[in-house]
């Protein structure tokens, strides 16, 4: 042995990027707050990653805030969840074979699939990843891309020519925009999508879950009833959109008076006492 410890799948592995520490943390109730996330969309994802959905975020520049964004989602996976932090292309894979690492009580953390750094995860590595999904683990992880078919192109074409059947490991795409306005940066979630594979076609089928709305936020559910997506978590588009309403309304009154953060975790504690109310299919009471 050469005497050096091998780091903790439980560690945070370069999350940030190329940073040299780690921003302050945001939760749900900031984003909400900031009008980065729709309150439609904080429910609809709340009520699907509490049945342990697959997510992958995509934004186009750097620093658009994509780990922000998914790092204050995860807080909507169940309680109990243990979170792996997979290691960029240094990553053996070894937990695979770890009796430790419970797959269906874990979730797969990838800091960004991208060949732009040794410490994002690329090349064969982002198959293993995918096939994982197929043991039971939850999936979670950042790409550059401005839509839905961009991140579909980019993973399926050269060089690494995923099959579009393993693409849809990922249960749902969450587009970011991030543009200069008034000389400050704004973001917004702008889709959220699900991907399903064709059976026998080798394609994929990709149902957008959120349309543009006239109202309040600026956006509204619209899951097709017919979307595989609600038959993979046994739910139907009448009772998403219920529990999604309900998960909403009650982050709403959360977040109308958050003062932000005061303390490091402050945010997702409170949306761990929110989550803890209750279990996907229940009312809150």
């Amino acid at each position: 042995m050469d005497g050096r410890r091998e780091a903790s799948y439980d560690e945070p592995f370069a999350w940030w990027g190329p940073t040299w520490e780690a921003p302050v943390a945001r939760s749900v109730l900031d984003l909400i707050s900031e009008g980065v996330l729709a309150l439609p969309a904080a429910g609809l994802l709340w009520a699907l990653l509490a049945r342990r959905a697959s997510m992958l975020v995509a934004a186009g520049p750097s620093g658009a805030g994509k780990t922000t964004l998914l790092t204050a989602l995860l807080d909507f996976l169940p309680a109990g969840t243990r979170r792996v932090y997979v290691r960029g292309c240094y990553e053996p894979f070894r937990f695979l074979a770890d009796p430790a690492v419970e797959p269906r009580r874990a979730a797969l953390l990838v800091n960004e699939i991208s060949p732009h750094l040794p410490s994002y995860l690329w090349g064969p590595g982002v198959r293993r990843l995918l096939a994982a999904k197929r043991d039971g683990y939850v999936l979670a992880a950042t790409v550059h891309a401005t839509s839905v078919e961009d991140l579909v192109g980019s993973l399926a074409g050269y060089p690494l020519r995923i099959p579009l059947a393993e693409i849809a490991a990922f249960d749902l795409v969450v587009v970011l925009h991030a543009w200069e306005e008034q000389g400050a940066v704004r973001r917004e979630v702008v889709d959220v999508a699900s991907l399903t594979p064709v059976p026998g076609r080798g394609g994929i089928r990709v149902d957008r879950l959120l349309r543009r709305d006239a109202g309040p936020g600026g956006w509204a559910l619209d899951v097709p009833p017919d979307a595989p997506v609600l038959e993979r978590f046994g739910i139907t588009a009448d009772q998403v959109g219920c529990e999604a309403a309900e998960r909403a309304a009650a982050l709403a009154e959360l977040a109308v008076n958050w003062p932000g953060l005061e303390e490091p975790g402050e945010g997702a504690s409170a949306v761990h006492a929110l989550r803890d109310r209750w279990l996907p299919g229940e009312a809150s009471g």
